[in-house]
């Protein structure tokens, strides 16, 4: 175990911070369908497409003028006064509110919502991205997911607790540059992958 954020973080033999080679973990049952198994011929495709998306994915982050995705941040801050930076989640277990992952190296942050703010963002950071869910909108425009990166790749937590509903989500999604968002589909409670589908966020990484 490492501390982070003021956490307990289980150790990954493949770090604790996104690369090429740990980005995939290659699986041939479905996540979407019980019982479904996939064919040699459609692992090795996805697994190709997922690599060629990774790469337009860091090319398109290394491009990101990191000054203006700062003022960017500044700037959602000082309209959201209700967010503010913590250095430990602790105090946050079972509390219920909106959060903003940033990812410095990359230029990105993530917002979301939930009723338990601490045992949210350490869900996203022990996740592994299900291998036939990697890619959300073709190879070409695939925003990579929140829960393919690691605790190490979230430099900075913003957070603003509330007991009210949670409803505001997708106004705060919808304020931030698109370019500087990792969100792949809409804020609010979605009632399935029809509706994800439906309302998915892409991006032209070409």
């Amino acid at each position: 175990m490492v501390k982070y954020f003021g956490v307990n973080i289980k150790q990954k033999p493949d770090g604790l911070k996104l690369t090429r080679d740990n980005y995939i973990k290659i699986s041939n049952k479905s996540s979407f369908r019980n019982g479904e198994v996939y064919s040699d011929e459609y692992i090795q495709r996805q697994n190709e497409n997922g690599l060629y998306n990774y790469d337009l994915n860091m090319n398109y982050f290394r491009l990101l003028p990191k000054e203006e995705f700062n003022k960017e941040l500044i700037n959602f801050i000082n309209k959201n006064e209700s967010f503010k930076e913590i250095s430990n989640l602790a105090p946050l277990s079972n509390i219920s509110g909106y959060y903003m992952m940033v990812l410095d190296e990359y230029s990105q942050v993530y917002i979301g919502q939930t009723s338990q703010i601490k045992e949210r963002i350490q869900s996203h950071w022990s996740k592994q991205k299900e291998f036939d869910r990697l890619i959300f909108g073709g190879k070409e425009k695939s925003i990579l997911s929140i829960d393919s990166f690691r605790a190490y790749d979230t430099t900075r937590i913003f957070v603003a607790p509330t007991n009210e509903s949670l409803e505001l989500e997708e106004g705060f999604i919808d304020s931030f540059n698109e370019k500087y968002i990792l969100n792949r589909t809409k804020g609010g409670a979605l009632s399935g992958l029809i509706e994800a589908i439906i309302n998915r966020k892409t991006r032209e990484l070409r």
